[in-house]
């Protein structure tokens, strides 16, 4: 007896269910995921794209970071600018889905141990909508964050900003 048409189209639908269920399956993270960046201090520069120059601008700076029972501390120093200095707080939210208020939509562990991770947000940059895209990447001895811009009506993305540290 041969299987009904009503079988392999059943088949067929779960197993493509099941493939496009994987396909956007939720990266999540946690603390323990920065937990080698916990009671760090790092040296480095912020570059940013000076919109009236139009070239990338360099800024001295140094952070700290620490990891808290619920969320992750940084401090960040600019040398020449102290006025500008931050503190932020960040926490891990929707169970792990997001870092503060960007969803994350990548996370993947290189051979050389550098953790990336890719989230976004939507926003504003230069008083215009946009979706602003961060790449984390992280180890013992080095920190970058690249913040993309991606106006509204755009299908252009481009750097807006790059923190790039090593650990002292």
């Amino acid at each position: 007896m041969k299987p009904s048409k009503t079988i392999h189209s059943s088949i067929a639908f779960v197993f493509g269910l099941a493939v496009f269920q994987s396909t956007i399956a939720q990266e999540t993270l946690s603390l323990d995921d920065f937990k080698i960046v916990n009671n760090t201090s790092w040296e480095g520069t912020l570059t940013y794209l000076d919109y009236q120059s139009g070239k990338p601008t360099p800024v001295a700076s140094t952070m700290q970071m620490r990891i808290t029972d619920n969320a992750i501390e940084t401090d960040i120093q600019y040398t020449y600018e102290p006025n500008e200095n931050i503190k932020a707080i960040t926490k891990i939210k929707k169970k792990g889905t997001h870092l503060g208020k960007q969803k994350v939509i990548s996370k993947i562990k290189k051979s050389d141990g550098t953790l990336q991770l890719i989230t976004m947000a939507k926003g504003k940059d230069d008083n215009k909508k946009a979706t602003l895209f961060f790449t984390y990447e992280f180890n013992n001895h080095r920190y970058k964050v690249t913040k993309e811009v991606q106006f509204e009506g755009s299908q252009e993305r481009f750097i807006r900003n790059t923190y790039d540290y090593k650990r002292i």
